[in-house]
This record gives structure tokens, sequence and C-alpha cells, in this order.
């Protein structure tokens, strides 16, 4: 497998984007739309955003974690990363996040439409 973008439909209703790792792991997600052409388009923000440190923002959990929210042009949130235990476990994450922006964007909606 390798690094990419996924486009999906969770609860019938909810398309997301996520970021998954080459070993599979989920490191990113978007927080979620009810339209499809929507969530591509968060997706286009969060390219963009990306390359703006001021939109990348680290926060600690009330149980201690770590994790990244992405923000867009007008404050709100774009997509959350997944926590870490530790700052510098954090800082390696949001260094993969920047370095697969680019990453292919793969449709997953189709298939679980289709097996329905």
């Amino acid at each position: 497998m390798v690094t990419r973008f996924e486009l999906v439909l969770e609860h019938e209703d909810t398309f997301i984007f996520q970021l998954r790792t080459k070993d599979g792991d989920i490191v990113l997600r978007g927080l979620g739309s009810n339209s499809k052409i929507m969530t591509q388009n968060e997706l286009l923000h969060l390219r963009r955003a990306v390359k703006d440190n001021s939109r990348l923002v680290p926060h600690v959990g009330s149980d201690g974690s770590h994790f990244l929210i992405i923000k867009d042009d007008d404050g709100s949130a774009l997509a959350r990363s997944s926590k870490t235990k530790s700052k510098p476990e954090l800082d390696a994450m949001t260094e993969f996040i920047l370095q697969a922006t680019d990453s292919p964007m793969i449709d997953l909606t189709k298939r679980r439409r289709n097996a329905s």
C-alpha cells in the first residue's frame, strides 16, 4: 500500500477524507460532510492550508495526548490528526503529513455503495 488520501463514506450519510500511511495507519481525518463534493473541496483546502504554519495548531488533550488541528482560511477546522503520546511524536507526524500532502486521493465510496 502507498501513502494516500482516501475518500470514504461513514454511516451511509457522512463523507470524510483520511490520510493513510503505507503501513495502513490513519494519521489525519477530515471532519466530515454530507456531500462528496464538499469533502473533496475540503481536501483541496487542506492541501493549501498546510503550506501556512499558522494553520497547523497543536493541542494537548485532557488525557495528555497530543494532536494537530489544521485550519482553513476562515479559522474553521479542516482536519484532525491522530493522537500521539508526546510532542516529539506529534512533530514527527506533522512532518509526515506535510510531506504527504500531495499524495493521491482514492475514492472508496463507490466500493462501499456497491457492497450495499
